[in-house]
């Protein structure tokens, strides 16, 4: 299990600020610990152990809450996890109660996808502004008048040679950056919880992202078979 954790939380760099997790009074079900530098809450309900922990992420798509779940199978018969499933909720200073967004795997992929089409776009035509311009060459010569009165000239010509390699440049920066992407793609998906069969003494492990809001409070349901484990956190204190 050691071994799973610290791939999970290797895969999970660059936390921002970690949530206190709440523990109700008289609550047997539930313990804590810190794994790694990380505060993990567990609840254990017949033969299914689910644990999380709850921290700030920001990267180039968004900032959000970023919860790791791990799901233990103690029964004798598969179960399935379907993270689609998990809900937040988040209590306001107002006393209002808001759902948050829980990203599944394909509606936080698209949204790299929108956000990386959008840079491209944007790029891919500076790029090609740029590489048009490049084929512009101005000269200035100096030639005297009337009254031996000197006066600029300007000639524009345009160099074929220089925007053909201006344009395969901005061709590879294009590829390039294309690539960087797909590579960024991949590693954002690695351990994104997707639906998963659990069998008998296996556990599982991934994260998921949260839609960021301000509040006091959040409460993450983790659905599992027939059962749902709660869990209650503090969203508002900073870190020491």
């Amino acid at each position: 299990m050691r071994n799973l954790f610290l791939v999970i939380l290797l895969c999970l760099a660059s936390t921002l600020k970690a949530q206190t997790f709440v523990k109700a009074e008289n609550d047997t079900t539930v313990m804590s610990e810190y794994n790694e530098g990380r505060l993990w809450a567990y609840r254990q309900i017949g033969n299914l152990v689910v644990g999380m922990t709850n921290y700030e992420e920001k990267d180039d798509y968004g900032r959000y809450y970023q919860i790791a779940i791990f799901v233990k199978n103690l029964g004798e018969s598969s179960i399935t996890f379907d993270p689609d499933k998990v809900t937040s909720a988040l209590y306001t200073k107002r006393g209002d109660t808001i759902s948050l967004q829980v990203y599944t795997y394909d509606e936080y992929m698209k949204k790299v996808k929108d956000v990386q089409a959008l840079s491209m776009a944007l790029f891919g035509f500076s790029a090609g502004v740029n590489a048009g311009m490049a084929g512009y060459q101005t000269t200035y010569t100096s030639t005297y008048g009337a009254g031996y009165m000197p006066y600029t000239q300007v000639h524009t010509t345009y160099n074929y040679a220089a925007a053909s390699a201006a344009n395969m440049a901005a061709t590879t920066q294009i590829m390039t950056l294309g690539k960087l992407m797909a590579d960024d793609r991949n590693t954002k998906s690695q351990g994104y919880l997707k639906i998963t069969t659990v069998h008998p003494g296996e556990g599982i492990i991934g994260y998921m992202n949260i839609k960021r809001k301000r509040g006091i409070s959040m409460t993450v349901n983790i659905p599992v078979e027939d059962k749902v484990f709660s869990f209650d956190w503090e969203v508002n204190k900073k870190k020491k």
